[in-house]
């Protein structure tokens, strides 16, 4: 974990999961700005198809500020993820295309996939947002023509981010179909709304 920004970050906080277990680290002394601090996630996949798989990650850490919309103290959150060749390192199956959403209160977040190869997929498409959003729902399941392109939905909701600010979802496309696994990751832009009462802003 690397600090790009110019405070240090104590302690950081990181989530990984990977073929659906889950792990938990701490760089408890924090990591300086400019500087790298690591950890240790293991996980013991058993009977996993050969292949990409994403190992997706949630990193937070305390900052100053003021408690967020839903009274909790202020913390950075941000998604973070790798690929991972297990067995085979196959090219993705689709390509992800996700049109910004403006968030109210909750909304669908559009997805356009399209085949990588030429051929036809079926894959499962799931949304990962840090903390303050959350995503409805399970993943989809959605076929992918050879030609042309398809289209999903994924149902996100604010959970106490704050009005105006601009947060970043991570998308996962993974294949069903094929004796290889073949993993797709993206990130789709979601902008939460100003609040629309007058009164704040006096």
């Amino acid at each position: 974990v690397r600090n790009r920004g110019d405070r240090a970050a104590a302690p950081v906080e990181i989530v990984g999961e990977l073929l659906g277990e889950r792990q938990e680290a701490r760089v408890a002394d924090g990591v300086a700005p400019g500087a790298e601090g690591a950890v240790l996630l293991a996980f013991t996949p058993a009977g996993v198809r050969p292949g990409t798989h994403a190992l997706t990650l949630l990193l937070e850490h305390p900052v100053e500020g003021p408690p967020d919309a839903g009274g909790n103290p202020p913390v950075a959150s941000q998604r973070a993820w790798l690929l991972l060749a297990l067995g085979a390192s196959p090219p993705e199956a689709v390509r992800l295309a996700a049109l910004p959403l403006r968030l109210d209160v909750e909304g669908g977040l559009g997805v356009r996939l399209e085949s990588a190869d030429g051929e036809p997929h079926r894959v499962r498409l799931r949304a990962l947002p840090a903390r303050g959003l959350r995503a409805a729902g399970d993943a989809v399941l959605v076929d992918v023509p050879a030609r042309g392109s398809a289209s999903a939905t994924l149902p996100i909701v604010r959970a106490g981010a704050a009005r105006g600010s601009r947060h970043a979802v991570l998308l996962v496309a993974e294949s069903v179909d094929g004796s290889l696994a073949r993993t797709t990751v993206s990130v789709a832009p979601v902008e939460v709304a100003p609040d629309p009462s007058l009164l704040p802003r006096l």
